[in-house]
């Protein structure tokens, strides 16, 4: 294992994919200090060079989840403090257990929508400004399945055909969270949750700062290609899809109990593997890193 190139010594970095250096396990932490500003630094720029970073045996609690992310960036709240059991404000739960602990319905429509994660996708890709990236820890993880598997979709972009990468560069797709419920049968949006989801349109491929390109695909929730039939949107969004999965862009975590993982969505693709959930106890904790600045 080599140590990370910055002045802190005790950070050790092992990139997961050697080819493109696409994700990296952290080893070196101290979870029972605060999370200095050096480490911090340090570790926003692994972020921004390998996209998903790994923390083993994270053994923290949900209050430490929540102060360890806003070093990354602002975080999501999701209900006022003091609400859910002492929950903080900015974590969430992804469980497939009611309060009481027992597992849910496989058919419920809590059963269908925790489901939509076994498809590929890009987090809040419908809203205008899409999240940017999400620390994800696994309270009780699944012993079959669970997984989660994370695209590099700037590899994916920069590997295509010429001729595809000079297709894709200017087109718009949009992106929908009511046809995702129209085409998975879910139950429709009121009128109120209609308005505050407006369909909304992103490039096909995002540019960033360092100069990077990346595919920026999330199939669910694309209803079409701008200036395409419905049926050709379909087929190239299916095209670049399955090139994107390949498995040489692809990092798949075997999630652990304790293990947490940061990802940067505004350059990732991701889905869950299936699992029973009927049998399979699969408890996640997540804090969800909005757009804007980085705290000093």
């Amino acid at each position: 294992m080599s140590s990370h190139s910055s002045n802190l010594s005790k950070l050790q970095l092992r990139p997961l994919l050697l080819r493109s250096r696409f994700g990296a396990e952290i080893h070196g932490l101290d979870w029972t200090l605060p999370l200095s500003l050096c480490d911090a630094r340090t570790l926003r720029q692994a972020w921004a060079r390998h996209g998903v970073l790994v923390f083993p045996g994270a053994d923290i609690d949900d209050w430490s989840q929540a102060r360890f992310a806003r070093r990354f960036g602002h975080l999501c709240v999701f209900r006022p403090a003091g609400e859910d059991g002492g929950l903080p404000p900015q974590v969430y739960r992804s469980v497939n257990v009611d309060d009481a602990g027992r597992s849910i319905v496989p058919d419920s429509l809590t059963a269908r929508l925790l489901m939509l994660n076994w498809l590929w996708h890009v987090d809040a890709c419908y809203r205008r400004l899409p999240t940017r990236g999400v620390v994800l820890r696994a309270v009780e993880a699944a012993g079959d399945g669970g997984d989660t598997i994370f695209v590099d979709m700037a590899a994916a972009y920069a590997e295509l055909p010429a001729a595809t990468r000079s297709q894709v560069d200017a087109l718009v797709a949009r992106h929908s969270f009511a046809y995702m419920v129209r085409q998975r049968g879910l139950p429709a949006l009121s009128a109120d949750e209609a308005a505050a989801l407006p369909a909304v349109d992103h490039p096909l491929v995002r540019r960033h700062a360092d100069g990077r390109r990346s595919l920026f695909l999330s199939p669910p929730y694309m209803e079409c290609i701008l200036g395409m039939s419905h049926e050709a949107s379909q087929g190239l969004i299916a095209e670049l899809t399955a090139w994107s999965t390949q498995e040489r862009f692809c990092y798949c975590h075997r999630w652990r109990p304790n293990d947490m993982v940061i990802w940067d969505n505004r350059w990732t693709m991701h889905r869950v593997t299936p699992y029973d959930i009927s049998r399979e106890r699969r408890v996640m904790h997540g804090c969800v890193i909005v757009g804007g600045g980085v705290p000093a």
